[in-house]
C-alpha cells in the first residue's frame, strides 16, 4: 500500500478484513477470480463485463455492476498482481465508475490454515478529497462491513458447493 496520494497530502483510509474458508487456497482463489460465477454468490450483483478476456491475471480488467441504495453502481476493476492460490491485488479507479472519484486498492492474501484457508484483505481508499476523506472516516465501518459481507457470501457459496 502507499502513503499520501500524489495530488495532495491526504492520507488514505486503510482497513483489514479476515475470513476463514474450509477450502484450499487454490479453490478459494479460483472462486474469487471466476467472473462468470460472481452472480452465484455476490450480494446485490447485477452483471460483470469482461474487458480483457477470460483469464484473471495481471492486467485483466472487468466492469462490475451492483445495486446500491436502490440504484445501479458500476466500477471498473484491474488486476495489478496475481499469484494463483497465494495473492490477488485489485485496483479500482473511481474516475472510471459511478463514484466518479477515488482510488481503491485491495490486496487479498490466501494463507493455508490447516485444511482450509485464511483470507486477509487489506484495503486502501485514497483520492477522495479532504471533505470526502473526513466523511469517509465516519463511514469506513459500513464500507468494511459490506466488503466483509462479500467474503462471507463467497465462503457460504463455496462451502455449500463442496458440501462443507
Amino acid at each position: 500500500m502507499r502513503g499520501p496520494t500524489q495530488e495532495n497530502n491526504e492520507m488514505p483510509l486503510r482497513f483489514t478484513i479476515e475470513e476463514r474458508f474450509d477450502a484450499s487456497p487454490e479453490d478459494v482463489f479460483r472462486m474469487a477470480t471466476d467472473i462468470d460465477a460472481f452472480g452465484d454468490w455476490m450480494p446485490n450483483f447485477v452483471r460483470a463485463e469482461k474487458l480483457t478476456g477470460d483469464v484473471v491475471g495481471k492486467g485483466a480488467m472487468w466492469r462490475e455492476t451492483r445495486k446500491m441504495f436502490g440504484k445501479e453502481s458500476t466500477e471498473q476493476f484491474e488486476v495489478t498482481a496475481a499469484e494463483p492460490g497465494k495473492s490477488l491485488d485489485l485496483f479500482v479507479d473511481g474516475k472510471k465508475g459511478t463514484t466518479g472519484r477515488g482510488e481503491y486498492r485491495f490486496r487479498y492474501v490466501f494463507e493455508p490454515q490447516g485444511a482450509g484457508t485464511l483470507i486477509r484483505m487489506d484495503g486502501e481508499i485514497a483520492g477522495m478529497g479532504w471533505f470526502m476523506e473526513t466523511l469517509g472516516r465516519l463511514f469506513i465501518g459500513s464500507f468494511k462491513k459490506a466488503v466483509h459481507g462479500d467474503l462471507k457470501a463467497m465462503k457460504t457459496h463455496l462451502e455449500r458447493r463442496r458440501g462443507g
